[in-house]
């Protein structure tokens, strides 16, 4: 099995995927038509999933599973290499994706990234790029990331900070692993995770440069891991309030 670069095994296959190569738009899973993505209104979340499963993959669920309780159905459009458009949407199930394949009676949420210049709504409503949840009155939640343009491996670490956080701490500590052999460094990330674990927010204060490093150092391992980009600064435009 060749080295994780990501969050997981199933990240590393996605963006493998949906990498432009030359091409000016992508989808995962590849057989994915854009007709058959968008939601009908009689359609219920688990009609739909199915639905989703049986056209785009002939049943078969383990070719858009990410984890065994997330998979990925998305739409992505490249000027070059840049990202100039995104739609990824998402199912997390309670149990398994096969469980709620079958029944549907298990709890599942829905959530939605969309990166589009284009259908800006009212002013400021629709921060760049932002994640919405099921039913149309839900808001539209500005994407953490800052002026990064890195929005798809941005959004793929918020669902596994958010879902999956034993596996995305395992990917923290392999990169900083990295860091302090590289730099031969006293390795800090022991006092900070300890520090969460405990609540004790004076401690980080204390630990504030260290923290930064360690954010700089998770940032660069990101960006290495996907390196096709939206316009960083396109997100500043929409961010409202400032946060700088």
């Amino acid at each position: 099995m060749s080295e994780i670069r990501s969050f997981s095994q199933g990240v590393d296959g996605f963006l493998n995927v949906i990498r432009p190569h030359s091409r000016s738009e992508t989808q995962f899973p590849r057989t994915l038509k854009d007709d058959q993505i968008r939601r009908k209104s009689s359609e219920s979340l688990h009609t739909w999933f199915v639905r989703m499963v049986d056209e785009s993959c002939k049943g078969d669920i383990e070719q858009v599973a990410i984890e065994d309780r997330l998979a990925i159905f998305a739409r992505f459009r490249w000027n070059k290499e840049e990202l100039i458009y995104a739609n990824i949407q998402t199912i997390i199930t309670e149990t398994s994706l096969e469980d709620y394949y079958l029944s549907g009676a298990e709890e599942a949420m829905y959530m939605r990234l969309d990166h589009d210049s284009i259908s800006l709504g009212d002013p400021f409503s629709h921060p760049l790029p932002h994640i919405q949840f099921e039913g149309s009155l839900s808001p539209r939640v500005a994407l953490e990331g800052g002026n990064s343009g890195n929005v798809i491996v941005d959004y793929l670490e918020f669902l596994y900070r958010n879902y999956f956080p034993e596996k995305w701490l395992a990917w923290v500590k392999n990169e900083w692993a990295k860091e302090s052999i590289s730099n031969d460094n006293n390795n800090p990330l022991t006092e900070i995770l300890g520090a969460f674990e405990k609540g004790q927010f004076s401690l980080l204060r204390d630990l504030t440069n260290e923290l930064e490093r360690v954010k700089r150092k998770l940032r660069q391992s990101k960006d290495e891991s996907f390196r096709y980009h939206a316009r960083g600064s396109d997100r500043i435009l929409l961010e409202y309030p400032s946060a700088r």
